[in-house]
């Protein structure tokens, strides 16, 4: 993949642990503008859940969008956003090796959430937002990243990731499946 001034779009369509492909289909537009990654996903899915809005909070458990990327394949960045706009963001080698990131530079990745629709059949909405690449230490020619859509607490739970995850059970939290991202402006 490469990731430049132009928008580039993908499905996110390995849909893993039982999710079904009926029920949640999500959009990723990623493109470099002004030193930002910049992100919209689009989604449509049967239920929206927003319950959590503060930041660093159980996103995950909502409609949540994430972007996890590493500079080096061995350290990355969770990025993970709630519809709500909530944002969960830590820093580490694992799942069990996490540090939440500073307010300060929380603060700093810009988000927003337009609902399009939301009815007893079908919601649809866009996540949108920006991470500005150099004060996380990812502005690098080359990026490994995985993006996901997950839904923990959701009536039908469902999990759908960007590169395909080769695992008996949930789990994001695998570097080794991140694909690359060639970074060019």
């Amino acid at each position: 993949m490469k990731l430049s001034n132009e928008k580039t779009t993908v499905k996110l369509d390995s849909y893993l642990w039982g999710s079904r492909r009926e029920d949640t289909q999500v959009l990723l537009t990623l493109w470099i503008h002004d030193g930002n990654l910049c992100f919209s996903f689009s989604v449509r899915e049967k239920e929206l859940r927003r319950m959590v809005w503060e930041d660093q909070g159980r996103v995950w458990e909502d409609s949540c969008m994430e972007l996890f990327i590493s500079p080096d394949r061995i350290h990355y960045y969770n990025f993970e956003f709630s519809a709500s706009g909530a944002l969960r963001c830590g820093y580490g080698t694992g799942r069990s090796d996490r540090e939440p990131v500073s307010d300060e530079l929380l603060k700093k990745v810009k988000r927003s959430v337009t609902i399009l629709e939301n009815s007893n059949k079908v919601s649809r909405y866009i996540l949108e937002g920006e991470i500005p690449l150099r004060p996380f230490g990812l502005d690098v020619s080359v990026l490994y990243m995985n993006s996901y859509k997950c839904g923990d607490l959701l009536k039908e739970p469902h999990f759908i990731s960007l590169f395909p995850i080769d695992l008996p059970s949930p789990d994001f939290h695998q570097i080794r499946f991140f694909g690359e991202a060639e970074v060019s402006v």
